[in-house]
């Protein structure tokens, strides 16, 4: 991905949100992912923001024929744990093995961390589809797995609910090992992460 695909990148996120998400018996109309919506500067910052390549980020475009299809963002946390995020195919390429490709290159790049991701709740399809693939509710993070969210544009009392999930890759002793570094960076009071109980019991539960 390049700073100079964010035209693309938008209008691809543009379509497949209104596509995706959009919901009227919840509140969610077409105008709260329209393009006046994901061009405002909130919206812009964040989709350039995912256009940033470093060690710890990365984002893939899918192209047919000059035309964006497909994207996907793999964002490193720390040591056993990545993030994805902008996981998105148009519609009209769905079925085809690309949103598959796309996400293999993300969990290599994720190398063998857990991932997490959130996602509308009323978006079962993908929701099923995750759980096919390994993934299951993180009820270590939000309201068991759970939490609302509120995007600036819409109206002041418009929130949508969203979970959590999970991809657990991780074997026991290596989260033992990562652990212990932790304590050790504490107990020194250098300037390593902060030994955070909730961050421990988060990987050490239902493993």
């Amino acid at each position: 991905a390049l700073a100079t695909d964010l035209g693309k990148y938008t209008d691809l996120l543009q379509k497949t949100y209104e596509f995706a998400y959009t919901d009227t018996k919840l509140g969610l109309t077409k105008d709260c992912f329209s393009k006046k919506v994901f061009s405002t500067r909130g919206s812009q910052s964040y989709l350039k923001s995912h256009l940033n390549n470093t060690s710890n980020q990365k984002t893939w475009l899918a192209f047919l024929d000059q035309k964006l299809i497909g994207a996907v963002t793999c964002i490193i946390k720390n040591d056993i744990e990545a993030e994805l995020t902008g996981f998105y195919v148009l519609p009209q390429n769905q079925g085809q093995g690309i949103g598959k490709r796309l996400y293999d290159l993300a969990l290599d790049f994720a190398n063998n961390r857990d991932i997490l991701l959130d996602i509308y709740l009323h978006n079962k399809k993908t929701i099923k589809m995750y759980k096919r693939w390994g993934w299951e509710i993180d009820k270590n993070r939000g309201n068991k797995g759970y939490f609302t969210r509120h995007w600036e544009e819409w109206p002041k009392e418009l929130e949508a609910k969203c979970v959590y999930m999970i991809l657990k890759r991780l074997k026991n002793d290596f989260v033992c090992i990562y652990i212990l570094k932790l304590i050790k960076s504490h107990l020194r009071g250098g300037k390593g992460k902060k030994l955070s109980l909730s961050k421990l019991i988060h990987h050490i539960n239902d493993r």
